[in-house]
């Protein structure tokens, strides 16, 4: 938390590079080793190795040890110190604001923690120094976003003297405050005034990404002024105000910091985006076999509601079920009692809402033919923004929903919950494992002659509960297949896949307003390639192929640079399959529109109303 500025060290901009450019978030949380040339330091001292900028900061001095490695991940040891602070990643040079930096500051650490003996307190995760801030005390501010803890507790209300409310950034709900304080700071000799920052997660974890501007941009939200940058590093801190830390160890295999724009970080070297951060990386080298290629960030990508709206109210201790449009999705409603209804759109999102129940669910998403295997359809994933209303009685789980035959199995991935399931609901616990940048917990219970897809049965139900709500991201469903199994959870031939929610009782609404989901039959849609011999067949007339054709429309490409038209155009590829959406202002460049939001060359197909059309974009 002290850290006294050293001269003579130069300080740059040190950015964290990726060793390998196809490494994904799922790989780091997993299968993360120290790489790279190291250096070990047992006093203060401040440094840098490779594009690595380091420090390790002791009260006594003596206190402990720290090994840096040059691919920015450490391995940090308190052997007996007043306050200990480890930290590796960016050194700035107080000479940007955060929002002068070209992209966003984006960390991604795997914590291996043990050890601990008399710790007081203790903050893991993002720290830094701001200078020139207006209207700090000394223009001073000390930062954190704190992920973990080495003491028993996350940190309270005592960490800070103002409290400024919550946030919810990278699918995890963090506490803001503001604290004053007289202590040790950067490029001062003994103590000044100035303000501490924190947001301080709900629940800790030891895997995943920090998008430390976002934290930023919410803190100045609350009134919380920003300055220039001194550095952004990844921290393990741990003290005690009564004695001293007596042992402890913080092990980051995996610790990077680097700035990203947009897709890409801004770095000669390619840095994949952590899926916990929402914007997904997908490759089918990525870790349980993502099959698209690109960048969602279901969390920002704008969808909505689009096309054709249907609305049903199922009927009661019966489901309705049926297709979506001409879209590849299946919707279906159950409920036992109750005033309930689900409203579904062509392109996969839909809204419920339920009063009265005693057990409500609703859900779009795969349906199967009850001959295959999971690794037969898949990979699977999912990709969504949801938002809730009201409650939802005794139990509820939101996120991902199915069913097995040959054995007949029930399974839920819960990402989100109105009042969160506890082992009562859930039953025996089997394990945890990290995926999305999140550690799951995993639990098996048995439900008895249960009402169930094949009429009353009894059967095992599967859970994977998220430790820390979310409403936007992405589920890599094949993976908790996988790991189920590994724990000898044996999944049957697929039945379905869908995004849920299910309510035991209250009165509440839930709305899925972004939603795409991929397998091995319905990959994500790529525009066509520019070279491709398909491009163009005939006139516009034609119309738009199915999602199901395996053809290519036959409109000639155009070369228009400004479009007459504003508004919004669905956007699809040449092969009729939905793509997204764009929003048009007039006089706009439609080349221009759609490489900003798909990041790729190729022909796309744009249509509003009656108007179709195809643009090729070269880039």
């Amino acid at each position: 938390m002290k850290i006294p500025f050293k001269s003579g060290v130069k300080v740059g901009l040190a950015l964290t590079l990726c060793a390998t450019s196809g490494a994904f978030a799922q790989d780091f949380c997993s299968n993360a080793q120290h790489s790279g040339q190291k250096v070990t330091i047992t006093s203060n001292q401040t440094g840098k190795i490779g594009d690595i900028g380091y420090e390790l900061w002791d009260e006594n001095g003596h206190g402990g040890s720290a090994t840096f490695y040059s691919d920015g991940s450490m391995d940090c040891t308190i052997t007996g110190a007043k306050d200990y602070l480890c930290r590796a990643g960016l050194s700035l040079g107080s000479n940007k604001t955060y929002k002068e930096l070209g992209g966003d500051m984006i960390a991604e650490f795997k914590l291996v923690k043990s050890g601990a003996s008399n710790v007081g307190y203790s903050y893991i995760g993002i720290y830094g120094w701001m200078e020139q801030v207006s209207g700090a005390p000394s223009n001073l501010v000390e930062y954190y976003v704190i992920d973990n803890t080495l003491a028993n507790d996350m940190p309270g209300s005592w960490i800070g003297n103002e409290r400024k409310g919550t946030i919810t950034v990278d699918g995890g709900t963090y506490t803001v405050y503001r604290n004053t304080r007289t202590g040790p700071a950067i490029k001062t000799s003994g103590n000044v005034q100035f303000y501490q920052y924190f947001s301080v997660r709900d629940k800790p974890r030891d895997c995943g990404t920090i998008n430390i501007s976002e934290h930023m941009r919410q803190w100045e939200k609350m009134g919380m002024t920003m300055g220039k940058l001194y550095e952004a590093k990844v921290l393990g801190e741990a003290g005690n105000v009564n004695g001293q830390v007596n042992g402890g160890h913080m092990d980051f295999p995996h610790a990077k910091v680097y700035i990203s724009n947009g897709d890409t970080p801004k770095s000669s070297a390619s840095v994949a985006k952590s899926s916990s951060s929402t914007a997904v990386a997908k490759s089918s080298s990525s870790k349980g076999g993502s099959n698209v290629s690109g960048t969602i960030d279901a969390c920002k990508d704008k969808m909505g509601h689009e096309g054709k709206e249907t609305r049903t109210q199922g009927q009661n201790n019966s489901s309705v079920t049926g297709n979506v449009g001409s879209s590849p999705y299946h919707y279906e409603i159950w409920y036992q009692g109750g005033n309930n209804s689900m409203t579904f759109y062509d392109n996969g999102t839909y809204k419920a809402s339920w009063n009265g129940t005693n057990d409500f669910l609703a859900r779009v998403g795969f349906k199967y033919d009850e001959k295959s295997t999971y690794s037969d359809v898949g990979p699977i994933d999912a990709y969504f923004n949801w938002s809730k209303q009201g409650n939802a009685g005794g139990y509820n789980y939101i996120g991902i929903y199915g069913w097995t035959v040959d054995p007949l199995v029930e399974y839920y991935i819960v990402d989100d919950w109105f009042s969160e399931p506890g082992p009562n609901l859930l039953g025996s616990k089997k394990g945890e494992f990290t995926v999305d940048g999140a550690t799951y917990e995993v639990y098996q219970n048995m439900r008895y002659n249960a009402p169930s897809i094949k009429g009353n049965q009894t059967f095992p139900q599967f859970f994977s509960k998220r430790k820390g709500a979310r409403s936007c991201g992405h589920i890599d469903i094949t993976a908790h297949f996988k790991k189920w199994e590994e724990l000898g959870m044996k999944m049957g031939k697929m039945y379905e896949a869908k995004v849920l929610v299910e309510a035991g009782g209250g009165s509440g609404s839930f709305d899925v307003s972004y939603f795409r989901m991929t397998d091995k039959k319905h990959p994500l849609a790529e525009p066509e390639p520019e070279s491709s011999s398909e491009e163009a067949k005939s006139s516009s007339s034609e119309k738009v192929k199915s999602s199901s054709s395996q053809g290519t429309i036959g409109i000639a490409p155009v070369e228009f640079a400004v479009h007459e038209i504003s508004g919004k155009f669905q956007v699809l590829d040449m092969q009729g399959r939905y793509l997204g959406s764009v929003e048009m202002q007039a006089g706009s460049n439609m080349k221009d529109v759609l490489f900003a939001k798909f990041h790729k060359p190729g022909v796309y197909m744009v249509k509003q109303g009656s108007y179709l059309n195809t643009v090729r974009v070269n880039r």
